[in-house]
């Protein structure tokens, strides 16, 4: 409770309460500024407009055919700015008078139920090998339906991060069947590269033949230069290339 005259802070949504509030909400209005608050029967709440995060305990979830998997969420959220007046009125009587624990209180008390509640119940609608297989699906349901109960609280949910944890027995399954995956590909690889291995000694080969026939002839024209050269014979040169030697 604060007395005497208070000043609401920036970034808060100030929130007057007159009379004890024994009006209702009509007792309510939002405010800014400096206020005096000495007058019997007079509260400022504080409503903090600026994001926050919420860690709910890890929970268990299950499907439809019993598979159980493990649910860690967090979420990042904040009130509505123009709600204050919602905020205070429905939440009062959790013990939110002091700003630095107001949202603890409603997220402890609201917010974190609606998140687990959120999981539990949308889990029901799959398989645990469907709920695997739509895992992304699956965490926009839940997403929609939060932010839809999020506003009915008067607050904006901004972001929500499951945390999905397989059954131990699926997460071992995927481990084995991922490393299968990973054999494969590997010894694929290495067959590939045995091909290419393979290919590249049959060029060397070739070229290595090719090489060879040429330096074959290259000696056989130098040593028919060299016999003509030798020769006393009389050479006739018949089509420009072949030379016949006459005796």
């Amino acid at each position: 409770m604060m007395n005497g005259c208070s000043r609401v802070e920036p970034n808060y949504e100030g929130v007057l309460m007159e009379n004890y509030g024994r009006n209702g909400k009509a007792d309510f209005s939002t405010v800014s500024g400096r206020q005096w608050t000495f007058f019997p029967g007079v509260e400022l709440y504080q409503v903090p407009m600026f994001e926050t995060s919420g860690d709910p305990q890890a929970v268990q979830v299950s499907a439809k055919d019993a598979g159980v998997f493990t649910v860690d969420p967090s979420y990042q959220y904040q009130p509505i700015r123009g709600k204050g007046v919602d905020i205070v009125f429905n939440y009062k009587h959790l013990g939110i008078n002091q700003p630095e624990v107001m949202m603890d209180n409603v997220e402890n008390s609201i917010l974190n139920k609606l998140v687990t509640n959120a999981y539990r119940e949308e889990a029901r609608n799959y398989t645990t090998d469907s709920l695997m297989n739509n895992l992304n699906s699956f965490e926009k349901q839940v997403e929609v339906r939060l932010k839809k109960d999020f506003e009915n609280k008067f607050f904006q949910l901004n972001n929500l991060t499951s945390g999905l944890k397989p059954p131990a027995s699926m997460a071992k399954a995927i481990e084995l069947r991922n490393n299968a995956i990973q054999q494969a590909e590997q010894v694929k690889n290495e067959l590939q590269v045995s091909k290419m291995n393979l290919e590249k000694a049959k060029i060397d080969a070739e070229a290595n033949r090719v090489r060879a026939q040429g330096l074959d002839n290259k000696i056989l024209q130098e040593k028919w230069i060299e016999a003509i050269r030798n020769t006393n014979n009389k050479v006739i040169i018949t089509d420009g290339k072949t030379p016949v030697i006459l005796q």
